[in-house]
């Protein structure tokens, strides 16, 4: 009774406990299988994978822990970025290529590279050696004989596990069992010096970052003396020549950085909008106030048409008998007139009359044609002259 109650209070706690962040980083020779053996684990179909370029980061829940795994490429020139992701994992997956025999030599030294790793060296180790449904594919105690994989593990003291698998024959709840099996390996283990491990973890990325901070000064300062260097050159080289020196380029430390977040960008942006249409605002209200007036004395110039008669027009002859507050008045208005918009009719009083009758042909229709001249023409070879 009382180991039942044992039982269920180291449950209960268990339950009750957050879930564990875990980071895992998946490497191996290039066409192993990693980005396989990942979708596989998350659900994917693991057939048709491109080659991976760098690296990819997947999230995924496995009991009580949330796990992140970094699948690195692994051609030979990416895989110089693998010591990058050392210090914050928590474990190593190694992905073999079973079937690949004639590379097996290159896959134990690129293991021994990575197990002898400062950042690596004592944390727990998965081996899974895939394409086993391939014809040819190593067995296990093959592959932990041509790796040398016991030596390794014990001088660097490293837990390992190795389990045979094949990454494309299911995924999801399908996956291949020894993939399951081997990762439930890993996490538990993980899981029982699990604070030792993250504290090793925080250590480790605190030394990096700290190394590369040391590392960018460095390459700023060595940037900086060679600049110097080259700019003293310079001004000995126009010295010597006699002619004026250019004027420095501004430092690039001073200079803004163009990858700005896009939310900074759009509210610039945004501002700079504002800005310009409270600045056009003003020119727009005078434009519109010189248009308005403009429509406002075309306006008032057909009013004044529209009640002012043909017959009651500005001429020399009623110009004289109006009244001078009229004349007044009309040419105040009309000095506003900027364009005329009536067309006044002719007067067909004053238009020439038309002729009756058109006017007679010209001369020459009757004078006589000339007469026709016979010319004599050549018939043949007698030369008769036909008239």
């Amino acid at each position: 009774m009382f180991s039942l109650m044992a039982n269920c209070c180291n449950w209960l706690k268990r339950w009750r406990e957050p879930a564990r962040k875990v980071t895992l980083v998946m490497v191996g020779l290039d066409n192993a299988g990693k980005t396989a053996t990942v979708r596989g684990i998350q659900g994917d179909n693991p057939q048709d994978v491109a080659p991976t370029v760098g690296f990819s980061k997947v999230d995924l829940k496995q009991g009580k822990f949330e796990v992140t795994i970094f699948d690195l490429g692994g051609g030979k020139r990416i895989r110089g970025i693998w010591k990058n992701y050392y210090s914050e994992s928590h474990g190593v997956v190694f992905v073999v290529d079973s079937s690949d025999v004639q590379r097996i030599q290159e896959t134990r030294e690129t293991m021994a590279e990575v197990l002898q790793h400062p950042r690596i060296a004592g944390k727990p180790v998965l081996v899974l050696a895939n394409k086993q449904d391939q014809e040819g594919a190593l067995a296990e105690a093959d592959i932990i004989e041509n790796l040398s994989l016991e030596k390794l593990v014990n001088e660097n003291k490293c837990l390992c596990q190795i389990e045979p698998c094949s990454a494309v024959l299911g995924y999801g709840k399908k996956v291949d069992k020894s993939i399951k099996k081997g990762l439930n390996w890993l996490l538990s283990n993980i899981a029982k010096d699990y604070e030792a491990i993250t504290e090793r973890v925080q250590k480790d990325t605190a030394e990096q970052q700290a190394q590369e901070e040391q590392d960018k000064k460095e390459r700023a300062e060595r940037v900086r003396r060679i600049r110097e260097e080259r700019e003293r050159q310079e001004r000995e080289e126009a010295e010597r020549e006699g002619r004026q020196i250019q004027e420095e380029e501004p430092d690039d430390d001073n200079m803004p950085s163009p990858f700005q977040p896009i939310g900074n960008v759009v509210s610039e942006n945004e501002d700079k909008e504002k800005e310009r249409k409270r600045q056009k605002e003003p020119q727009e209200g005078r434009t519109n106030s010189s248009k308005a007036d403009a429509d406002q004395e075309e306006e008032e110039y057909e009013e004044d048409n529209d009640e002012e008669p043909d017959d009651t027009r500005q001429t020399p002859e009623n110009a004289s008998s109006g009244t001078t507050g009229e004349q007044s008045k009309k040419k105040t208005r009309k000095l506003h007139l900027k364009r005329k918009h009536r067309v006044d009719p002719l007067r067909t009083e004053d238009a020439p009359a038309e002729s009756p009758t058109p006017p007679p042909p010209p001369d020459f229709f009757k004078k006589p044609l000339p007469p026709v001249a016979n010319r004599p023409r050549p018939n043949g070879d007698t030369h008769d002259i036909i008239l």
